[in-house]
């Protein structure tokens, strides 16, 4: 089966629609939890949204602060989003991206393996969401990384002058207990 690389505006989108994007991202989270025998079963596992702050160390204001807001410049914005040290025990997902900016300046998002010469995993190109009320949308196919997978994502971005508030919209599938019991 071939794979496909691009944003599906929110806007066209029903609430069937959306709940259906996140049970796919979800479903195939917890596929690959069990494929990599970190769980035996489905009981034994939790799914819980991404901690911006708390599980990837991004933020701009307070420290403690769980916002994905980041200080972008024009042009590429390698290593937006840097994880390389993870538990040996959770699956990452990522479905969907959300430039809820007043002026929304992200345009293309790359999740990638390394800084250069990893798998890159998803391109997406965001603009089309810019004709849209909400420049927010669902990925044509979650993005998984397995534990031992660093995460690298590059954002490019139009001219801005400020830091931009840029979604990442996703789970951790962990053991329960890990950090919710």
């Amino acid at each position: 089966m071939y794979g496909t690389s691009y944003i599906v505006p929110v806007d066209n989108m029903t609430l069937t629609d959306q709940k259906s994007y996140k049970q796919k991202a979800m479903a195939a989270g917890l596929a690959r939890m069990i494929d990599l025998k970190l769980a035996t079963t489905m009981d034994d596992l939790l799914v819980r949204a991404i901690r911006p702050n708390a599980d990837f160390g991004i933020g701009v204001g307070v420290a403690a602060e769980e916002n994905w807001r980041f200080n972008l410049a024009a042009g590429l914005n390698a290593n937006a989003i840097t994880v390389a040290v993870r538990p040996a025990n959770e699956i990452i997902v990522f479905f969907g991206i959300d430039n809820w900016d007043a002026n929304p300046e992200v345009t293309m998002v790359t999740f990638k393996t390394a800084v250069a010469g990893g798998t890159t995993k998803m391109l997406v190109d965001t603009q089309i969401c810019r004709g849209y009320l909400n420049s927010a949308g669902f990925l044509s196919e979650p993005v998984v990384y397995d534990p031992q997978e660093d995460i690298y994502v590059d954002i490019a971005a139009d001219v801005i002058m400020a830091t931009q508030q840029c979604d990442f919209n996703g789970y951790i599938i962990e053991k329960r207990g890990q950090v919710v019991s």
